[in-house]
């Protein structure tokens, strides 16, 4: 079944170069024009894309369930993976990386925020937010006494968290990630579009708003400190993490 799997993606990448290639020479000295910008090559070719992809995920699925299954939904999901090309491919100032144009809106935001103060206002403003989500959530917590909800309410269950945070660890009773502004930061520092820090935004941001959340879920989650390599950590009372706050 591996072996097929990899045959599969091979043969998926296979289709993947010809239709760039073929979109290359198509577009022939009408596209000399291109000196800036990013460009997947698959303009006008993302079905076709999509429906590559989607075979390959299909195939390699580990579930083999209907969240692996994008039939009828071809062309959306080559828009996504054209999408993803263009933003690997943006690498002459820095690597940018999927979350990067969420990354910089949250940091005009918070930027805005501090330099009107009203870092307070801000936060009162995203608990509110997120009020219907979380008072469902805390319903159910308060039927069941699954606890663990409140972790996945502010993670897993929302886009906010999940498309700013590349890569989370989740354990029995917490979730850690690490910080994402560290790339993004390290350039609009220098160039003075923001002057915040990762551990100043953690402080002022970071924790007030899973504290805010916390008590909108009927559950005191803890935050880690700040540490120097960006890791956090949000956990359940019980599992209190050492240094959290």
């Amino acid at each position: 079944m591996l072996r097929t799997g990899m045959m599969l993606l091979a043969a998926s990448a296979a289709l993947l170069c010809s239709m760039a290639a073929a979109a290359g020479a198509h577009g022939g000295s009408a596209d000399a024009h291109k000196q800036i910008g990013q460009y997947s090559g698959f303009e006008g070719n993302e079905e076709a894309l999509g429906a590559a992809v989607a075979a390959a995920i299909k195939d390699a699925s580990p579930t083999k369930g209907p969240e692996h299954d994008f039939e009828g939904r071809e062309k959306t999901l080559g828009l996504a993976v054209a999408s993803a090309i263009k933003i690997m491919n943006a690498n002459s100032a820095y690597q940018h990386e999927m979350n990067d144009a969420l990354i910089k809106m949250t940091l005009n935001y918070i930027q805005f925020a501090k330099d009107q103060d009203l870092i307070d206002e801000m936060i009162v403003e995203e608990v509110a937010t997120q009020m219907p989500m979380l008072t469902r959530v805390r319903k159910i917590i308060e039927k069941t006494g699954n606890t663990e909800l409140a972790l996945i309410a502010i993670t897993e269950q929302t886009a906010c968290f999940y498309q700013l945070v590349l890569d989370t660890q989740r354990e029995p009773g917490k979730v850690t990630y690490k910080s994402p502004f560290s790339t993004v930061l390290a350039s609009t520092r220098r160039l003075g579009m923001h002057d915040l820090t990762e551990k100043e935004i953690h402080e002022i941001w970071t924790i007030p708003r899973i504290k805010g959340w916390g008590q909108t879920l009927g559950v005191d989650l803890q935050v880690s400190e700040w540490r120097d390599d960006g890791l956090i950590t949000i956990s359940l009372p019980e599992t209190r993490v050492a240094g959290s706050l």
